[in-house]
């Protein structure tokens, strides 16, 4: 697979905590990415963050919690990324937020060998 030029980023944040079918949900979804066969997917882990429930998240030494943000960021041609998001909406909780964004891939690396060359900013 090679991705180049115009594409798109999917970003969903959700609750580290949050379980889809016994398995976190952050993992089932990656998962579901990797069966499709999209071209990458990355977890982030929030040290601190609040979303529309106004309830702060935070990793301070002094507090205990497992409720940190969770940013799933997905990289991939438009037509895969609605094949990606068509495939993850089921399992979005009530609490979350989903965007979208074009973007412009500059360099993609494949393991198989086939790589984009670094593409120049139009």
């Amino acid at each position: 697979m090679s991705i180049a030029g115009k594409c798109k980023i999917l970003r969903i944040f959700i609750d580290e905590d949050l379980k889809w079918h016994h398995q976190l949900l952050y993992r089932a979804m990656v998962e579901k990415l990797l069966e499709l066969k999209i071209a990458g997917a990355t977890v982030f882990k929030g040290i601190e963050g609040y979303g529309s429930s106004t309830h702060l998240h935070s990793a301070r030494i002094l507090e205990v919690t497992e409720k940190l943000p969770i940013l799933i960021e997905v990289v991939d041609t438009p037509k895969q990324i609605h094949k990606a998001l068509n495939a993850v909406e089921p399992m979005l909780p009530a609490h979350c937020l989903v965007t979208v964004q074009d973007i412009q891939v500059l360099h993609y690396h494949h393991p198989e060998g086939k790589h984009t060359l670094t593409q120049s900013l139009d």
